[in-house]
């Protein structure tokens, strides 16, 4: 079997950084950064609340459509209705939202949040405007505005 080549010392230094220029105009890669990076803000006000991003979201959602079926939030939210189903299980399980079945169709539920729902709802909102504020703060307005714009472009396509 062969012998690894042994570097000399000056053939293994490592820059400190690696060159990022190869994916400086991907847009790809720094969508994906700037969702790390949402991601990790949130988290950080989240976390101690027991939410993730994907729960506050349905929260809002619900808040927002009170008595939606299941099949619209999952379609709506653009997330597989199986994997909705484990987490609105997990959500209905700590009280924070009530399913039923909807009348005259027992195969479609259609969801509600509880009072309970609604104060970590509120509580959810609060560390998210301070990770939206975070996210924003190099940004004017109107950059944020057509940030936004950009984004959803971006996601209708």
């Amino acid at each position: 079997m062969a012998q690894p080549r042994r570097l000399s010392a000056d053939a293994r230094t490592v820059p400190e950084q690696p060159d990022l220029s190869p994916l400086d105009d991907k847009l790809g890669f720094w969508l994906r950064l700037a969702q790390q990076a949402s991601f990790d803000a949130l988290h950080r006000g989240l976390g101690p609340l027991g939410l993730t991003p994907g729960r506050l979201g349905v929260l809002l959602m619900l808040e927002a459509n009170p008595d939606i079926r299941q099949a619209l939030l999952a379609e709506a939210l653009h997330i597989k209705p199986s994997n909705l189903t484990v987490l609105l299980a997990a959500l209905e399980q700590e009280g924070l939202i009530r399913r039923t079945e909807e009348e005259g169709n027992r195969r479609a539920n259609c969801l509600r949040l509880t009072q309970a729902g609604r104060t970590l709802l509120r509580q959810g909102e609060a560390a998210e405007a301070q990770a939206e504020r975070d996210l924003a703060e190099g940004l004017s307005p109107a950059e944020r505005r057509a940030l936004l714009a950009a984004l959803r472009r971006i996601a209708e396509a």
